[in-house]
């Protein structure tokens, strides 16, 4: 499948096959181009290959942990430096501040609602393609 100009591009960073399986095919029917990771220490080679406009990292993951993933990302010398949204299970106000002091944009709690997800992705990256 060719991808359209303009398509904005998320990279999804989950270890967990099926959130990425179902948050790919969500995005890709709402007019976005997915991209996947589901190893957080191969995160900075897809950053540099598939320069994505957003990369929503999950929080926890056995190598690394959602805010380690964030804390790198922000300490490289990237060309493109995309939006960072955090997908977390933990309500704990505390833990948000920590995502976005370390980098993040915006935090999306799970299990989400698809219509919330949805407007975050077009408060960040506009309107979609």
């Amino acid at each position: 499948m060719q991808d359209l100009p303009g398509k904005k591009r998320i990279l999804i960073v989950d270890d967990d096959a099926g959130i990425l399986t179902m948050l790919k095919l969500l995005l890709r029917l709402e007019g976005y181009e997915p991209l996947t990771c589901s190893d957080p220490t191969e995160v900075f080679d897809c950053l540099v290959k598939e320069e994505p406009d957003l990369v929503l990292i999950d929080a926890m993951m056995p190598q690394m942990d959602g805010l380690q993933v964030i804390r790198q990302i922000q300490a490289q010398d990237l060309a493109h430096r995309p939006t960072i949204l955090l997908l977390t299970g933990n309500v704990d106000e505390d833990y948000g501040k920590q995502a976005l002091e370390s980098g993040a944009s915006g935090v999306v709690i799970k299990p989400f609602v698809k219509e919330d997800l949805l407007d975050k992705l077009t408060l960040f990256l506009g309107k979609r393609s």
